[in-house]
């Protein structure tokens, strides 16, 4: 069997295994039973993350093995024009090819640290909490999602904003305003691609609103919306009142600044959650200093309400090494920076003195039903990890 079709049988049977971020116990314990059945020395860590190695690697492979899931939970993945995509759900690509090509690997016995992680796609935490200790030079992350080499990606915070209970009386009759079925898409990687928020598409629509809530997670940008309208009648209702529309309408999303050299958002802003005077907003810039700005920015849109910072993540300032630049001699791709967190900003600061970079085949739409992944794409992977371990 080819080592592209080794890869898509793993994948496939890696979907039928539950892993949405937070539930990860059963995949979890596949890949540790799999590593010990091919010899692997296998770590645990109270995290989650597990470490496989045979002798004395010099390189280690990551990737996080938790997935966001949209759509129905049972993943029917679906062969298209030489893609991959799930039928009415996420796919799990992300970072889920990066797992399959890792256990390829050791299905083979290669003689490298393979580095799963857990729950990267709620704010890094496995990473975060890693305590285990890695013996290689040099580490690859899988999970980028163009062929490219990256050198760098965002920090992010999640952004708390508590309003307090304001309200008026009017009089009408209640009905329905919902917003469905928008794009969606990944709250850092899509902010500049011109996806409209289900939420801030709502807020523009609304007048005399007793409830609001929307969109479906802290990283993606919202595919729905709902308020409960008061229109003209003459029962009484409790609706929020001006100040608080007001409010609401004035909080940013989108990109607050580009980076023309690396071609990406520098500073961001998504709008991701409403639930009645509870707002959650997810910040990302590709420098610590810039994400501290974006904070101060957040702090200055916000006064009235309470305010606070969640699962705060590193960036990844850009860093070519002697490493990067033998991936980019060999893949022929372009060094790039990701306006979206890597795990390498974390094992950075964890291992400053391993070399890193991050590589993975073409993903489209992460974090959405949308997602797919170009199979021929990952067989450009599987061909230049082949020349990566030659040369090294």
């Amino acid at each position: 069997m080819s080592k592209l079709k080794e890869v898509l049988r793993i994948f496939e049977k890696i979907t039928k295994i539950p892993h949405c971020s937070g539930d990860t116990q059963e995949l979890k314990n596949f890949i540790v039973d799999w590593c010990k059945n091919f010899g692997y020395k296998v770590q645990i860590d109270k995290a989650g993350n597990v470490l496989a190695k045979l002798n004395n690697p010099k390189l280690c492979l990551q990737s996080h093995y938790d997935m966001v899931c949209v759509g129905t939970r049972n993943i029917e993945i679906i062969e298209e024009n030489g893609w991959l995509r799930a039928k009415n759900s996420s796919l799990g690509a992300d970072n889920g090819i990066g797992v399959a090509i890792m256990l390829m690997f050791i299905s083979q016995k290669r003689d490298f640290e393979f580095l799963f992680t857990n729950d990267e796609e709620i704010g890094l935490i496995g990473a975060s909490q890693l305590d285990l200790l890695i013996e290689s030079k040099y580490l690859l992350n899988l999970d980028s999602e163009d062929e490219n080499i990256y050198i760098g990606c965002a920090g992010g915070v999640d952004v708390i904003v508590s309003y307090p209970k304001s309200l008026k009386k009017v009089y009408g009759t209640k009905g329905e305003l919902i917003i469905n079925g928008l794009p969606g898409g990944h709250s850092g990687v899509d902010i500049d691609k011109n996806i409209p928020n289900a939420i801030v598409e709502l807020l523009k629509r609304i007048k005399n609103t007793s409830f609001l809530k929307g969109g479906e997670r802290r990283n993606t940008i919202a595919v729905s919306a709902k308020s409960l309208e008061i229109f003209e009648g003459n029962e009484e209702f409790e609706v929020y009142d001006d100040k608080y529309l007001s409010f609401l309408k004035k909080l940013p999303h989108g990109v607050l600044e580009f980076d023309f050299k690396y071609k990406v958002p520098s500073k961001s802003i998504n709008f991701a959650l409403i639930d009645g005077f509870e707002v959650v907003l997810s910040a990302r810039a590709n420098s610590n200093e810039k994400l501290k700005e974006v904070k101060e920015y957040i702090l200055s849109k916000t006064k009235g309400a309470s305010v606070k910072f969640e699962g705060e993540y590193p960036a990844w300032e850009p860093e070519e090494n002697e490493f990067s630049l033998l991936l980019r001699e060999i893949s022929g791709s372009s060094l790039k920076v990701i306006h979206a967190g890597l795990e390498c900003a974390v094992l950075k600061n964890k291992f400053p003195e391993i070399k890193m970079a991050s590589y993975g085949p073409i993903i489209e739409n992460p974090h959405s039903i949308r997602e797919r992944v170009k199979i021929d794409s990952i067989k450009n992977v599987l061909n230049v990890l082949e020349k990566l371990f030659e040369r090294m």
